[in-house]
């Protein structure tokens, strides 16, 4: 029998550097790049000259590898030790999860499943190889949010008749838009930097473990509420 869905929360949680340690798609770029045009783009991104599709589809342009050199590399990732006690509270409340990610299918599904985590609902943008190189596509592109590549935003908006809070997990510039449409955000880095300024409401956290515990009170403390409601 199908588990039923807690009916209060959604969660959904940014990949690099908030279930990595440190940025996965920055080290590929990094690592294969075949100049340093990619260090330009990501400058210009940062100031805003250019939106993060245009950022990645020019970076991943000159980006080099094959399959064995780029399984190699993927390999050496590692996630915060937390996670796994964070999904533990999700899964034993029955919380609908999904992780969202600016990065790539080709890079994400090998960390995934060599972690055992391919069970976890993954939306990405698309890597296709062409010989030792590779062709990007964005296939959550938001026309009227053209500074996302992937607008995260997207997979829980509009709410409809769907009326469970959103619990958003992040850490940076790409998780500026779908924290500001969730309902409760755990922030860290850039992202708490950028939230506190613009005053919107947030819960810090330094690693999951941390996420973990407040989730878990967050939940309980409701529970009460929830249940009236």
């Amino acid at each position: 029998m199908d588990k039923v869905l807690n009916p209060h929360y959604r969660v959904f949680i940014d990949f690099d550097n908030t279930i990595s340690q440190g940025d996965v798609l920055d080290s590929v770029v990094e690592k294969f790049a075949q100049n340093k045009t990619w260090q330009d783009l990501e400058s210009a991104w940062v100031a805003g000259k250019i939106g993060a599709r245009d950022c990645l589809n020019g970076q991943l342009s000159i980006v080099k590898a094959t399959d064995d050199e780029l399984h190699a590399h993927l390999a050496t990732i590692s996630i915060d030790t937390g996670f796994h006690s964070l999904l533990k509270v999700i899964e034993d409340e029955h919380i609908e999860c999904a992780i969202l990610s600016d990065n790539f299918d080709l890079i994400l599904k090998p960390i995934l499943k060599r972690l055992g985590l391919s069970r976890i609902a993954c939306y990405s943008n698309k890597l296709e190889r062409k010989g030792d190189y590779f062709t990007p596509s964005f296939p959550y592109f938001n026309k009227d949010c053209p500074g996302c590549a992937h607008c995260k935003k997207t997979h829980f908006t509009p709410r409809g008749t769907d009326k469970r809070k959103v619990i958003y997990i992040g850490d940076g510039r790409s998780d500026i838009c779908p924290s500001l449409h969730s309902d409760i955000v755990f922030a860290k880095d850039s992202l708490l930097t950028y939230l506190n300024k613009s005053g919107v409401s947030c819960i810090p956290y330094h690693d999951l473990a941390e996420v973990a515990k407040k989730l878990t009170n967050l939940i309980h403390d409701n529970s009460t509420t929830n249940k009236s409601s």
